[in-house]
């Protein structure tokens, strides 16, 4: 505030009224109750185990029943391993029919090739964790073999690729639940929020798809060189050439 030359403190229109009160700016912060119990909920989730089913898929074995017309269709192509997930709200996975090991198998093919069913265990793990950021969340069957198959199309070869395709399709599904979140009660501040959270998301699935190209690629520049000889005799045009009119044309 500027003041005049002579003004005081004492002046009263610098004092402030006695029945108002002071002015608190309110910071957000997380509580240690809440941290802790953030964190306490974080260490009970472990990897995921998977286990073998005692019956058999009724669409014996890896690929639904309603898509099976589909596999004469694409040749080439190797549907995505598959898990039964017999409850929403637990991290329970089983596999799809008894041959366990054979079920593991394809697993660690579709996380690059791995050799280590740990490394498979804790990539489902992580990916139910994204999918699932909340012990009280939901999360389905159908999206969970929707994101098996995302990271199936990808076609990790190492295992490092595999985690980038875990991060994208977390990062990607998660942006569009909040999406959806975001326009839940068409309100400024609902879009705002969860419409920014989706925003940043979205944009960092675009840049992780971009990063796991560039490191296929190995940060090489192909530039293509092409060689025009002309012998005695012939004529080159270097430019624009335009086709001449026909007969008729104007």
């Amino acid at each position: 505030m500027i003041r005049s030359p002579g003004e005081d403190d004492s002046h009263p229109r610098h004092q402030r009224k006695h029945d108002e009160p002071p002015v608190r700016i309110m910071t957000q912060r997380i509580g240690g109750a809440e941290a802790v119990r953030v964190a306490i909920e974080a260490s009970s989730r472990r990897p995921i185990s998977l286990e073998g089913s005692a019956t058999s898929d009724p669409s014996e074995g890896d690929t639904p029943a309603q898509s099976k017309a589909l596999q004469g269709v694409v040749q080439g192509r190797k549907a995505p391993p598959r898990v039964r997930k017999p409850s929403a709200h637990h991290d329970k996975c089983l596999a799809p029919t008894p041959d366990l090991d054979a079920h593991r198998a394809r697993l660690r093919e579709a996380f690059g090739d791995t050799l280590s069913d740990e490394f498979v265990d804790v990539m489902m793990g992580k990916l139910v964790e994204a999918l699932r950021p909340n012990q009280s969340d939901q999360l389905d069957e159908p999206t969970l073999n929707a994101g098996l198959a995302l990271i199936h199309s990808m076609q990790p070869r190492s295992e490092l690729e595999a985690l980038m395709a875990v991060q994208i399709v977390a990062t990607g599904l998660s942006g569009l639940r909040f999406l959806r979140q975001s326009h839940r009660h068409m309100t400024e501040d609902f879009i705002d929020v969860y419409g920014g959270y989706a925003l940043k998301l979205l944009r960092l699935q675009t840049e992780l798809i971009q990063t796991l190209d560039r490191h296929r690629r190995g940060n090489r520049q192909t530039v293509e060189v092409r060689h025009l000889h002309i012998y005695p005799g012939a004529q080159g045009v270097v430019g624009i050439v335009n086709r001449a009119p026909s007969e008729g044309e104007g």
